[in-house]
């Protein structure tokens, strides 16, 4: 593996995960790549705002824009921002957290691509849209990236993917680490998840919504607990296989309970 790749994927897709989370979306699993720091996979998810993305994103004119074309406008600058964050994360950590790179930063091809669709939708919807918006969004981030309450997530998050076997999160362990950082996580009703990288040509299933139980605090606390009981027996668990047990023993303590 190329480790120098994988780093700079890290950091990639933790800044796009936080920015998500900001914007109260959530994400449902990272995996790294190791051939193209931004070829990195995030699932991310929509939660309340699934329906207006992938209307934003259809490219056609869909019903729900017109009758709330506010709401779709402040959606698309979500996305604008979150698809910017991955590629500004990625160039502060090159630079030893400074923004001195800004004029050297390089936005990879699919995020590009939807840079380019959210610019598009945004000019349409909005006939004074200035030409420049993403520069100004880019812009603005770096000066967030600057907070240590943004940063700090995104540095632990990125150090916990890539002590990683399998250079993978699932949401449980994506949001332990950035409640670890002091990241407040909203909670939300939980719908289908939508890869970053999915291809444009794919349209995401209709799936019913879910509401899941919020993760609290003496969850996580007992989570962990368990996961440091569990590496004591066995040091070499995958982290599918951890989640099994962890999920396992709980099960058995309800029953008991």
């Amino acid at each position: 593996m190329n480790e120098e790749i994988l780093k700079l994927c890290a950091y990639h897709e933790s800044g796009r995960i936080v920015f998500a989370y900001q914007c109260t979306y959530g994400c449902e699993g990272v995996t790294l790549s190791d051939t193209d720091s931004g070829m990195g996979n995030s699932k991310l998810n929509g939660n309340n705002d699934l329906e207006f993305i992938q209307a934003i994103f259809s490219g056609k004119e869909q019903t729900i824009i017109k009758e709330n074309p506010n709401k779709a406008i402040a959606v698309a600058k979500n996305l604008m921002k979150i698809y910017c964050a991955g590629s500004c994360a990625q160039n502060y950590f090159e630079n030893d957290k400074s923004t001195s790179g800004i004029s050297e930063l390089e936005i990879p091809g699919q995020d590009a691509v939807y840079i380019d669709k959210l610019q598009k939708f945004l000019k349409q919807q909005l006939p004074a849209h200035a030409d420049d918006y993403p520069s100004q969004i880019i812009m603005q981030i770096f000066e967030e990236l600057k907070k240590p309450d943004v940063w700090k997530p995104i540095e632990i998050l990125a150090e916990r993917i890539l002590k990683t076997e399998e250079k993978s999160l699932n949401r449980f362990y994506i949001e332990d680490a950035l409640m670890m950082a002091g990241f407040k996580i909203t909670k939300q009703t939980i719908k289908q998840g939508v890869s970053v990288q999915e291809d444009e040509t794919k349209k995401p299933k209709a799936e019913e919504t879910v509401t899941l139980k919020p993760l609290q605090a003496d969850e996580v606390l007992i989570d962990k607990a368990l996961k440091d009981f569990l590496q004591l027996v066995k040091k070499d668990w995958t982290t599918e296989e951890l989640d099994t047990s962890i999920n396992y023993l709980k099960l058995i303590f309800k029953k008991f309970n």
